[in-house]
């Protein structure tokens, strides 16, 4: 009977490794999280690109990215493995800027973030100096 305790016991905690090893994960890192564009004359249009990486265990689906109106982006639409890398391409047009300014970039994906259990939600943004 004590033997047949102890094997349960090890299947048990044997099985609770297993299932922690084989949860995945959702992660990623952007090798930048702003970008400076410097000098720029008002009806410029300058691109830039921000890249990451997935660093978690799961494949990563973007749903939506999103900034201004000065603003065209171009994102993955198949999934991103682990490992892999991406790129958001940016492109900017100063023609209705005003003044120097800050865009923030909205990046919404498909896969839940585990803390807070809802998308997965990241901000990157870009900033420039407007020209008189």
């Amino acid at each position: 009977m004590k033997n047949s305790l102890i094997i349960i016991l090890v299947c048990l905690i044997s099985s609770a490794t297993s299932f922690a090893q084989e949860q995945k994960t959702v992660d990623l890192a952007f090798e930048q999280t702003l970008i400076e564009l410097g000098e720029i004359k008002r009806g410029d249009v300058r691109k830039t690109a921000f890249t990451f990486t997935n660093t978690g265990t799961e494949a990563l689906e973007i749903d939506l990215v999103s900034g201004c109106v000065c603003t065209t982006l171009d994102w993955p639409r198949l999934p991103i493995k682990s490992g892999e890398k991406a790129t958001i391409d940016v492109t900017f047009d100063s023609t209705e800027k005003e003044e120097s300014g800050e865009v923030e970039i909205d990046v919404i994906f498909k896969n839940q973030d585990p803390e807070h259990d809802r998308p997965l939600f990241k901000i990157v943004s870009y900033t420039f100096e407007l020209l008189p």
